[in-house]
């Protein structure tokens, strides 16, 4: 009798512990890179990311991505757009079709997969380092000990580009670090 008086105390006090799922999508990085032509900006040289977004959470999800890049240049930041130019280079290059990230826009299904093109635009030459930070991979809002919380995340990919002021290789990007960054800590969500 102990025992099983035992056991439910355990169980009762335990399972406000236990969080509800918080789905994470898995996103793989297929190309970085540049390209040298006459977007929507003028001539120069354009960066882009090109990204496989996969739903393995075990329910349909909705997927909404954002991107913005921060660099070493001060003040010097850049928002992903949709270049239609760049997409279409990119698709001759790579031989595939992707998505701009308001096409990609909408529900995912379980085992669901998603293309995303995210053009950076025209790149400034001084420009070394690019932060982009993709938000909408991870569920801002959650449930955890009977409470709503939420909390904003972005994955951050670091993209360099090899080589000093004299001997920059301007069209070469090369992605050197992938991490999550906490944007805003958790909050918890009260009723009102």
């Amino acid at each position: 009798m102990r025992l099983a008086l035992l056991i439910a105390a355990f169980t009762l006090f335990t399972a406000p512990l236990h969080a509800d799922v918080r789905w994470t999508l898995d996103c793989k990085v297929d190309r970085v890179g540049t390209l040298h032509l006459k977007g929507v900006e003028g001539d120069g040289d354009y960066a882009f990311v090109c990204l496989t977004v996969t739903n393995n959470t075990g329910k349909e999800v909705p997927l909404s991505l954002g991107a913005w890049a921060d660099t070493d240049v001060a003040g010097r930041k850049y928002r992903g757009t949709n270049d239609p130019v760049v997409k279409e280079a990119v698709e001759k290059r790579t031989g595939k079709t992707w998505k701009t990230l308001e096409e990609a826009r909408g529900k995912l299904a379980d085992k669901g997969t998603a293309e995303v093109l995210i053009s950076l635009g025209k790149i400034d030459p001084n420009v070394d380092v690019l932060s982009v930070h993709l938000t909408g991979l991870i569920d801002r809002v959650y449930r955890d000990r009977r409470k709503t919380w939420v909390e904003d995340r972005a994955l951050v990919l670091t993209l360099t580009r090899p080589g000093d002021e004299f001997h920059r290789q301007d069209a070469l990007l090369k992605l050197t670090d992938r991490r999550w960054k906490v944007l805003t800590e958790a909050k918890e969500l009260r009723k009102v």
